[in-house]
């Protein structure tokens, strides 16, 4: 992953309620599958797996049990855990494919439920970012606001 693409990310998260932080974690795990497909050495595709599969414990992690649900979303995620170490042993990418049918599948439901999630985000005091409103010599200029942060005396 690209660190512009971390950054973006990073700037998602920020203003992200707990239902798109699932979905956000979900396209970070199939971007590492990715990387991990295009990986050129050994040492790559192992780190790449180890990430993507670090997004699917943070996912198992997050699980609140007090629901049905939970159970189910624990095997699924448990079965795909199962499918990284098989992986990861062989070095073989032959296990991504179902990797990705099963978490595109989770993404896309977790997508559609995060359109009607109209929670706050969970990080209230986050920076605003504004891009695209001024353009430089060399492409978007980004500006992020800094006041009213912190604790003033």
């Amino acid at each position: 992953m690209t660190e512009e693409l971390k950054k973006e990310y990073t700037r998602k998260i920020t203003h992200a309620n707990r239902t798109q932080i699932t979905v956000l974690t979900f396209e970070m795990a199939l971007d590492y599958i990715a990387d991990a497909e295009n990986a050129g050495t050994p040492e790559d595709f192992d780190a790449a797996v180890k990430r993507s599969r670090k997004c699917i414990e943070q996912l198992l992690l997050a699980l609140d049990y007090k629901y049905g649900l939970s159970f189910t979303l624990m095997r699924i995620y448990n079965y795909v855990l199962h499918l990284y170490l098989k992986a990861l042993s062989q070095r073989n990418t032959s296990e991504f494919g179902e990797i990705k049918k099963i978490l595109t599948g989770l993404h896309d439901s977790f997508e559609e439920v995060s359109r009607s999630d109209n929670s706050a985000p969970l990080m209230s005091n986050a920076e605003d970012v504004y891009s695209g409103l001024t353009y430089g010599k060399n492409g978007v200029n980004t500006s992020v606001s800094d006041y009213n942060r912190g604790f003033r005396v």
